[in-house]
């Protein structure tokens, strides 16, 4: 039986508090973007050593308890995943989330987490920035030159360099695409697609069991015609075997008449020769 590995929760995680009491999102659509943004980095860093967590905060200072923040997707390259309490970075061998991901809104603008991101992600070792607003349709790229986050403005396409992963913003929609090209996967249209295809299958399955019960069918009536066309054939061979008897009594009988027609006749020749020796002494044959 397989155990989930856990990670051991250091002291300090104790210190430190794992909620800012905030909402993770303050609308489904909000949530939807965080989920599958943070679901699908999971999935394409499977097997790696990257950590990727949505939500979870982040402290960067040792003994300082009011310095964090807690990114809506963070990944960290180089840190095993597992369980944690909170990020304490110098518990991460001092290695900062790379990357951040907020997905905004007008009122998750207000709150206190939210508040001076780009100055603490610049200070604090964040090498992409992206944000993103799905109500108003703003997209951000922020990405790291020197010692400060830079806006890159304008763009419609992106390629995350420490991802890979791809973006597209176009006609005010951010499309997301995995480095093979393969778009970022929606968990409710997955999941709908899943229904489907289980569905897809108990269909399968049924009429997989009905060709199996109809080709138990064929194969029992292919053994009833198996067994009627040998019952045939040893009839047939009954038969053959029964007239190649008869051909030879009829042969016998053949034969057996030959050798009587065969005994008359020299019976006959015999009487005829005798006749004549009689006729020579002058006896008539038919007075004897």
């Amino acid at each position: 039986m397989m155990q989930s590995q856990k990670m051991p929760f250091h002291p300090d995680y104790h210190k430190y508090p794992s909620s800012d009491g905030e909402p993770m999102a303050l609308s489904t659509l909000h949530f939807k973007w965080i989920v599958n943004i943070k679901n699908n980095l999971e999935s394409l860093t499977k097997g790696k050593n990257i950590f990727v967590a949505g939500d979870l905060l982040w402290y960067p200072v040792r003994g300082s308890v009011k310095t964090c923040k807690a990114p809506d997707v963070m990944v960290a390259i180089g840190r095993p995943k597992g369980n944690r309490l909170s990020y304490l970075q110098w518990h991460e061998g001092n290695v900062a989330p790379q990357v951040v991901f907020e997905i905004y809104s007008k009122s998750n603008r207000r709150r206190m987490n939210k508040e001076n991101l780009l100055e603490f992600y610049e200070k604090y070792g964040v090498e992409e920035f992206y944000s993103y607003d799905p109500v108003k349709d703003e997209f951000t790229v922020h990405q790291r030159q020197g010692n400060r986050l830079t806006p890159l403005e304008g763009l419609q396409k992106w390629v995350s360099p420490l991802l890979k992963i791809q973006f597209e913003f176009s006609e005010k929609i951010l499309r997301i695409y995995h480095p093979d090209g393969r778009p970022f996967i929606n968990f409710e249209e997955l999941e709908r697609k899943n229904k489907y295809l289980a569905m897809e299958y108990e269909e399968l399955k049924e009429l997989r069991l009905q060709e199996h019960k109809h080709l138990v069918e064929v194969e029992k009536r292919a053994g009833l015609v198996k067994k009627e066309l040998e019952e045939e054939r040893q009839k047939a061979e009954a038969a053959e075997q029964k007239a190649k008897s008869e051909k030879l009594k009829a042969e016998a009988a053949e034969q057996k008449a030959k050798s009587e027609k065969q005994k008359a006749e020299a019976a006959e020749k015999r009487l005829e020769i005798l006749a004549n020796k009689l006729k020579g002494l002058g006896i008539d044959p038919s007075s004897v």
